[in-house]
């Protein structure tokens, strides 16, 4: 007898130091201040993450952090997988748009109701060999959706999972929302760039400098000519004319956003008044950049009114004429100290895409190239398809440039020197170490089948999480030092017993939650609360059992045995109901909701073991030690 009752302590020795040893990571993070967290990320970033991931996660409610609602773009889904677009189309795509977020309602149905207004067939855009009936397409569009929503919600998870967030929630809500809670993130901008970045990748060649220059020129032309063309009045009959018959070109290209398109398209065969002698390049719409013949420049607060140049008419006939299947995609970002934006004029055939990337690595900028001196870059490793194609792309076209465009943006454009076999291609000129590493991400993740747009965001602060820790643990601490002492006000030494047990319960909540990285969240807090009381509910039946022994007469060793068996069924019953009902809450709930169930369930398990093993073990190993005549309950 005495050998099993020193087994069982050294058991339960051995789970508390266990516990204790599970549990130091997590004192160890919360004893550190924040400028002490700042400073260990940036000497140690492995050992700072890996101490993260063995303490106990906090979430978002406790620790702060972001609350995004995305939405994926169908609009832009069906504008993409549509052949034979008309006119009407693109309006009933808009209108659509339009009617849909104000409404809520399903985005296909709706868009093809619209389409019979019009005396339009859906079955026109989107027929092929086995989709010829109207419904063939509604099925084949909502299946598109879906799949458009699942792929972004996975593409999503790898791209947080990458981040290195602790215990992301990332669920799909309604036919194509999704749902990112992201705790202890501080930097929301940086956040809402990673998971809302297309990530669309292509290499595309540029044009070369006769044909870039020769369109350039054909443009500049162009609207020289028109200016030209127009009469020469004096100022007043200008204005005067301006005012009533035409609009002039710097007004035209003022306009407000939602006169845009209308304007776009009825002003497409010239220009209105304005004096002979200005010139476009005197009102700096755009210029060649000295240093580079290949490219325009545009200035940053014309950039707008630059884009709607290109989108007219004739500024279409001659990118057509002189460059042919060619289309304009502008810079990253600013250049000339942040004055201009590159311009740059590209084949709209696609020579490689994203899809082929094998492996994306942030590292610093090569010492071997001086512009990347203090910069940072993204090394990309291509798969076997993909360095076959790049080889085959850059041999065949050495001397000439070719384009880096992640989103419809050029990132850089370099010259190919040589043909390239290795497979391995850089995105260079970045500004941090933090913009190399979420780049590499996304490009790694994969780009998302559909653009995806943040309809809702919000950022719960570091301070409210702390005043929800605060208050939790407070009510925590008032409700167990209540229950101890009323265990030992009427229970006396054996509430002492029931105490310890009570503590230890705690302790081993918090290891195992720490063990399994699992999140605590306010409702967490709520359902530790509730298992202390369920703990004392199983102590307080043992101990009533005993005493109803004792009353009998019966002696002190075979009261125990009596009062801890005939217990045991009402205490398993009990703990096992409610452990189903807190299964139940896990499989089908989310968020707060999984966090109070998944505590409650390990505190009935934990409150089981130590109500019934550690409160008996001290019983037996103390009447084995010395011998007790009176038991204190």
């Amino acid at each position: 007898m005495k050998s099993s009752t020193t087994t069982k302590f050294v058991i339960i020795a051995i789970l508390i130091l266990l516990a204790l040893y599970q549990l130091y990571p997590t004192y160890e993070i919360s004893a550190m201040s924040e400028d002490e967290k700042q400073q260990m990320e940036l000497q140690d970033q492995k050992a700072f993450f890996d101490l993260k991931s063995e303490s106990i996660n906090l979430g978002l409610d406790l620790q702060g952090g972001m609350h995004v609602v995305l939405e994926v773009d169908v609009k832009e889904l069906l504008n993409e997988l549509a052949k034979n677009k008309t006119e009407a189309f693109n309006q009933t795509l808009e209108q659509t748009e339009i009617e849909v977020s104000e409404t809520d309602a399903d985005f296909i149905s709706t868009f093809n109701n619209n389409l019979k207004e019009k005396g339009l067939n859906i079955a026109r855009f989107f027929s092929s060999v086995d989709r010829r009936t109207e419904d063939d397409v509604l099925e084949y569009l909502r299946e598109q959706t879906e799949d458009a929503v699942t792929r972004s919600l996975e593409i999503m998870r790898n791209r947080v999972d990458e981040f290195g967030v602790s215990e992301p929630i990332i669920q799909k809500q309604g036919d194509r929302r999704i749902i990112v809670e992201l705790a202890g993130v501080s930097n929301p901008g940086r956040v809402r760039n990673l998971i809302g970045r297309t990530a669309l990748l292509e290499f595309q060649l540029l044009k070369d400098n006769m044909v870039s220059q020769t369109v350039a020129e054909k443009i500049n032309n162009y609207i020289q000519g028109k200016l030209e063309d127009t009469p020469d009045t004096t100022a007043a009959e200008t204005k005067e004319e301006t005012d009533t018959t035409t609009t002039a070109l710097e007004e035209m290209f003022g306009l407000e956003a939602e006169d845009t398109a209308t304007t776009a398209l009825q002003d497409t065969t010239g220009f209105a008044e304005m004096d002979s002698t200005e010139r476009l390049i005197e009102e700096n719409m755009f210029l060649l950049d000295p240093n580079d013949k290949q490219t325009l420049l545009v200035p940053v607060d014309k950039e707008a009114k630059f884009k709607r140049l290109i989108e007219l008419a004739p500024i279409r006939k001659i990118i057509q004429e002189e460059a042919g299947n060619a289309e304009f995609l502008w810079g990253s970002k600013p250049v000339y100290n942040d004055e201009y934006y590159k311009v740059y004029l590209v084949n709209k055939n696609v020579e490689l895409t994203g899809a082929t990337i094998a492996d994306a690595y942030p590292q610093t900028g090569s010492k071997n190239d001086p512009n990347a001196i203090g910069k940072f870059e993204v090394g990309l490793n291509l798969n076997d398809e993909g360095a076959r194609t790049f080889s085959r792309v850059s041999g065949a076209n050495i001397g000439k440039r070719l384009a880096i465009v992640l989103d419809n943006k050029v990132f850089l454009a370099p010259t190919l020197q040589n043909k390239i076999t290795g497979g391995r291609a850089r995105i260079t000129g970045l500004e941090s170490m933090n913009e190399a590493r979420d780049l590499a991400i996304v490009l790694k993740a994969g780009a998302l089948p559909a653009p995806v747009e943040i309809i809702e965001e919000r950022t719960v602060g570091p301070s409210l999480g702390r005043d929800s820790i605060n208050a939790g643990s407070l009510s925590a601490t008032i409700g167990l030092v209540i229950v101890m002492i009323f265990m030992v006000l009427y229970y006396r030494m054996s509430g002492l017993v029931a105490d310890l047990a009570l503590v230890l319960n705690i302790i081993f909540i918090m290891a195992v939650m720490a063990y399994f990285h699992a999140t605590l969240t306010l409702p967490g807090i709520a359902g530790i609360i509730l298992t202390i009381g369920m703990a004392v509910d199983a102590n307080v039946l043992i101990f009533e059992r005993i005493r109803e022994e004792l009353d009998r007469g019966k002696t002190i060793r075979s009261a125990l045995e009596i009062g801890y068996g005939k217990a045991f069924i009402t205490i398993l019953d009990a703990n096992v109901t409610t452990f189903i009902a807190g299964l139940v809450l896990y499989s089908f709930g989310s968020g707060p909701i999984q966090g109070f169930a998944l505590t409650l369930m390990i505190g009935i398990a934990a409150s089981m073991f130590t109500a019934i093993v550690v409160t008996r073990t001290i019983f037996d190993f103390t009447l084995e030690k010395r011998a007790v005549k009176k038991l204190s309950i």
